[in-house]
């Protein structure tokens, strides 16, 4: 039977056999991304995309409606340069199409043009060799034989060997490819899409929605990459939604914060994506332009090691409350998973879009305390099904589970990744008490001991740590609701500086008090010197919410006091800063 004309069912089965073959494509995918960065998730962006279409998409029998929801949830569900510009061309097409019943033949030629063009806008610098050239060379393609095409059948079978060479030709535009011998990955993306659309056009055929999963695999050659540094670290991507948001304004005044910069969608929702190296500072700026429902932000020097250059067999994770220097989870290639920090209806990544600067300062403005989350399930399996891919197993070591979903939620992820071992383990402890724990997990890995030794080895490390928290005001523990007002006007007439610590189950207790700060001080470096005494220390750190100067005291008088310095000093998690008050100060110990 012709089809000369798509209804809305047509056109979202249409997508969904599409986007299954670029799922079902996923991994190799990855294995060919190079550009614009070497760190092997085009295939898995691109996948995210899709199963968002097929899952939230409406389908309706106006082919208009049916395709501004997928429009509006390829937007929502983007990730990647790829999957944006994709989301981008979904969107072009949408806004071609309008509030038509039926697609015809006519309608396609002009909405294709669109959704190329509307690709090319989103770029702040676009670059031929890219998906962007196989959409625009395609959409060419049918510009010219449409008229002469009887049905889509015909049109989608006479026009997809133009892309399949425009796809071949992408190494001889982009040098990046050349030198690695591999087609952009995104490209292929849209290929493998056409095909799929194509193969339902001909067979009005669905094939089975293929599983957004990870596994292995296995090609002709290895992409050869070269060692270059990478400009920025973080690819960040911010999802806005607004009333009237500037698309040309945001490009223009982003550009000096990186590269790869996307903007693309609507004046009432948009997605920004740019390689950065201060994401914090750009989502300050993205503030005023409307509020920031989604974020997204990869290390791509963590995910550049892991595809090309691992130093273990074992990945691992641990959440951003694990207070450690960026030095050293540099040094033992550590992957964190961030949690959320939530200022009214804006929602910010903890450490990586909202520093501790802007959390202290934001907090005395902030009608109301903010909030915290654990990471979702949907980042948690994207971190392990990226890790899948590159490493034989994975622990995670994360914060308490009596203060944070964390560890629950990471435990159900892992439940769900069939191709690899993954073993979660709840660190009863949080900030640099986890940290320590993490870096000693870290050395068991770099010493060589198996998965299941370096499990047993981090059981032992819990109870030989130990956190003393030198709260400096009760201020905030009472704007967060986590103790009585009255409690806290007693605490300030009194001058009550509470210690606090964690007990063995892993809940925060009160562990001492003093009526100064220097008493107070004085009664931690008791502690820690008991410590000492009884069992000797293996190593200390000392870290705070934004208080350098108080905790230099207690550096110099602990140094003193054990004859070595602290192994690090840190500002700690803006989320445990919100806990612990501005000016707190903790001490964490790990015994030998």
């Amino acid at each position: 039977m012709a089809m000369d004309k798509l209804s809305g069912e047509l056109l979202f089965n249409t997508f969904v056999a599409g986007g299954s073959r670029v799922i079902e494509n996923q991994a190799n995918l990855n294995k060919i991304n190079v550009f614009p960065v070497p760190d092997g998730d085009t295939g898995s962006n691109l996948a995210q995309t899709f199963h968002t279409i097929m899952e939230n998409g409406r389908m309706s029998s106006s082919a208009g409606e049916t395709m501004r929801s997928i429009a509006e949830q390829a937007l929502i569900g983007s990730r990647g340069n790829s999957g944006i510009i994709f989301a981008q061309f979904f969107y072009g097409l949408s806004e071609s199409i309008g509030d038509t019943r039926y697609v015809s033949l006519k309608l396609f030629k002009q909405a294709v043009k669109q959704a190329t063009e509307r690709a090319y806008e989103a770029l702040s610098r676009p670059v031929e060799g890219t998906v962007l050239t196989v959409m625009r060379e395609w959409s060419e393609a049918v510009s010219r034989i449409s008229d002469r095409m009887s049905d889509f059948t015909n049109l989608f079978g006479s026009t997809i060997h133009t892309a399949a060479e425009a796809l071949k030709r992408t190494p001889q535009k982009l040098k990046v490819l050349q030198k690695a011998h591999v087609v952009d990955a995104g490209a292929e993306g849209f290929v493998h899409f056409l095909s799929g659309a194509l193969e339902f056009i001909r067979t009005r055929k669905l094939p089975e929605r293929a599983r957004m999963h990870r596994k292995k695999v296995e090609i002709a050659h290895e992409p050869e990459v070269g060692e270059e540094a990478l400009a920025y670290r973080y690819c960040t991507e911010v999802l806005l939604e607004g009333q009237n948001i500037d698309l040309a304004d945001l490009r223009h005044r982003l550009q000096e914060f990186g590269d790869s910069l996307i903007v693309a969608g609507s004046p009432a929702r948009a997605r920004v994506h740019i390689h950065t190296n201060a994401p914090s500072r750009l989502t300050d700026m993205l503030r005023s332009a409307g509020t920031l429902v989604e974020q997204k932000v990869d290390d791509m020097v963590r995910q550049q090691q892991a595809v090309h250059d691992r130093k273990y067999a074992i990945a691992l994770v641990t959440d951003s409350v694990c207070d450690l220097p960026p030095e050293l989870l540099d040094r033992y290639q550590i992957h964190q998973i961030p949690l959320t920090l939530s200022f009214g209806e804006n929602h910010y990544l903890d450490k990586y879009t909202i520093s501790a600067d802007q959390v202290y300062a934001m907090l005395d403005a902030a009608p109301v305390y903010p909030t915290t989350s654990q990471p979702s399930v949907v980042q948690f399996n994207r971190l392990y099904g990226f890790l899948a891919e590159h490493y034989d197993s994975i622990i995670a070591v994360h914060l308490s589970s009596h203060l944070s979903g964390t560890w629950s939620i990471s435990r159900q992820a892992a439940g769900e990744l069939e191709e690899i071992k993954v073993s979660v383990i709840d660190s009863k402890h949080l900030s640099g008490s986890l940290g320590l724990i993490v870096l000693r997990a870290a050395e068991a890995i770099d010493s060589g001991k198996s998965h299941e030794e370096v499990v047993a080895a981090v059981q032992d490390f819990v109870p030989k740590a130990d956190n003393f928290v030198s709260v400096q005001t009760l201020e905030y523990m009472v704007r967060g609701g986590r103790v009585s007002p009255m409690k806290g006007v007693l605490s300030k007439l009194l001058n009550l500086k509470p210690i606090v610590s964690m007990n063995e189950e892993g809940r925060s207790v009160l562990y001492g008090k003093a009526f100064s700060r220097r008493k107070n001080k004085q009664k931690i470096i008791r502690m820690v010197s008991d410590l000492n005494a009884d069992s000797p220390l293996r190593c200390y750190a000392v870290v705070h919410a934004h208080a350098p100067e108080l905790a230099a005291e207690f550096c110099r008088d602990l140094e003193a006091t054990l004859g070595m310095p602290p192994l690090y000093t840190m500002d700690i998690s803006p989320i445990v800063g919100l806990n612990a008050g501005l000016g707190a100060v903790s001490v964490v110990t790990m015994k030998e």
